[in-house]
């Protein structure tokens, strides 16, 4: 059985472009962790999970990096990695504190709300300065966007593939109420 089948994978960069001549990457990091990619001996490729040798890395404009591979010593022996993903197996990332999760985690969890009313799955990942946006796929096809905050992600079931969100009023329904400016506060209709 290959590495492939056999393993759970964890993206941790994408190869952006090529730099210089002498075979070396640009690296998009999708990881929190500054100095990943200094710590790791190899990295996987994508599609077909191939391990490759890291022989240097060092950092390049703003968040990018510059990445060596053992055996791709020019340009024209990197041009084909061009858009490929870089990932390690899930059980080589580190440990993460309480109620913090991987994108890879939650990427694909059934979204319900405490009332268990399907809302959909979560389909992308939204990083902002603050808190990350969770972009769900609703039933119908809708994209719906929630911040990523205790007030509305109850709980993340991993086990089940499920998050409990509790919505407050006008996140996930087009004709959400507007306040009336006119109206006093407290006044109901």
């Amino acid at each position: 059985m290959s590495m492939q089948n056999k393993t759970e994978w964890a993206t941790i960069g994408k190869i952006v472009a090529l730099f210089g001549v002498r075979g070396e990457l640009k690296v998009q990091p999708l990881t929190d962790i500054p100095d990943r990619f200094t710590t790791l001996k190899a990295v996987y490729l994508t599609p077909g999970y191939t391990r490759h040798t890291i022989e240097s890395v060092r950092p390049y404009k703003g968040t990018m990096i510059l990445l060596k591979l053992r055996g791709f010593n020019d340009a024209n022996a990197v041009e084909a990695l061009r858009g490929q993903e870089l990932c390690i197996p899930v059980e080589q990332l580190a440990e993460l504190p309480p109620d913090s999760y991987y994108q890879h985690d939650i990427l694909g969890l059934r979204v319900l709300t405490l009332g268990n009313t399907e809302i959909g799955h979560i389909s992308d990942i939204i990083a902002t300065g603050g808190n990350d946006i969770y972009v769900i796929t609703s039933v119908e096809g809708k994209q719906v966007m929630i911040p990523a905050v205790k007030a509305i992600i109850k709980q993340i079931d991993l086990v089940r593939h499920v998050m409990y969100i509790d919505p407050i009023p006008g996140l996930l329904d087009d004709d959400a109420l507007v306040d009336d400016p006119n109206k006093p506060y407290g006044e109901d209709e």
